[in-house]
């Protein structure tokens, strides 16, 4: 067997080696304050191969918290409802590890960032960065990838 047919079939037993890091599937978001699961984010790759992260399901604490709306957005997402609310959009791979290139929004606020994220090297854990201008003075958080 050749060279080349042993590492096509090497790529092929291990897809995802041969494609880095998957960035698709649901996502823990963490409240700042108290730790706890705050919402969960199902992140799809798009037919232009970047990737979206909407909004699948609100941790809710008080009765009618999954009909919180985005008061502090501004034009069409002005009041929409966060559950179901595109906030994350436009990230395209750096390399196996790395996505960048795209938006946030924080939902809370209804502030736009860029966005850099890196994937933990067992895909568990996504940091998930937004900044205004350099990446260096943006906020941190740590996604969870969901069971």
């Amino acid at each position: 067997m050749s060279a080349l047919c042993r590492l096509s079939v090497i790529a092929l037993l291990m897809p995802s080696l041969a494609q880095g890091g998957e960035l698709a599937g649901v996502w823990q978001e963490f409240d700042d304050q108290t730790g706890k699961v705050e919402a969960l984010i199902r992140i799809e790759k798009t037919a232009d191969g970047a990737y979206e992260g909407k909004i699948v399901k609100l941790m809710a604490d008080v009765a009618g918290e999954n009909a919180r709306v985005c008061g502090g957005c501004s034009g069409s997402l002005r009041n929409q409802p966060l559950l179901g609310m595109r906030i994350l959009y436009g990230m395209k791979r750096k390399d196996s590890q790395t996505f960048e290139g795209g938006e946030i929004i924080d939902p809370d606020d209804g502030k736009v960032y860029r966005c850099h994220m890196r994937l933990s090297e067992d895909g568990k854990t996504l940091e998930v960065t937004g900044y205004i201008g350099i990446s260096w003075f943006g906020q941190s958080e740590t996604w969870r990838r969901a069971d």
